[in-house]
């Protein structure tokens, strides 16, 4: 029987389980910032994908939609610039992990609604 790796893929976001909302808006914020400046599309698709992976890896499901609820937070702080590199990968990373992308879209949909006008307006569709 083979057995399964359930080692964190982003250590850094596994490590943000348990803080306030405040300390995680500002940990995506300066994510985002680093995704988005990474020179070339694909590594850019490259760097968000294992993110999206570790959140829908999260069994605990007020945890997950806690931390995907400051990460639509922070991405509505963001430049414009920043976010449209961030949305662009996010939208690419569809054609890599389709399965993680359609359950994390799931989660958003359903935060959606809760949020801030100025928050729903600017969070990309895929």
């Amino acid at each position: 029987m083979a057995k399964t790796d359930d080692r964190p893929i982003d250590v850094g976001l596994a490590a943000l389980k348990g803080k306030d909302e405040p300390a995680l808006i500002e940990w995506w914020k300066a994510r985002f910032g680093m995704i988005a400046a990474i020179p070339q599309d694909i590594a850019r698709v490259g760097a968000l994908t294992p993110q999206l992976r570790e959140l829908t890896r999260i069994t605990d499901a007020a945890e997950r939609r806690k931390l995907t609820r400051a990460r639509m937070i922070a991405f509505s702080q963001l430049p414009s610039d920043q976010q449209r590199l961030v949305a662009e990968a996010r939208k690419k990373a569809f054609t890599v992990d389709r399965e993680v992308l359609e359950k994390d879209q799931q989660m958003v949909d359903e935060i959606v609604p809760t949020l801030d006008p100025s928050v729903r307006q600017s969070y990309p569709q895929p």
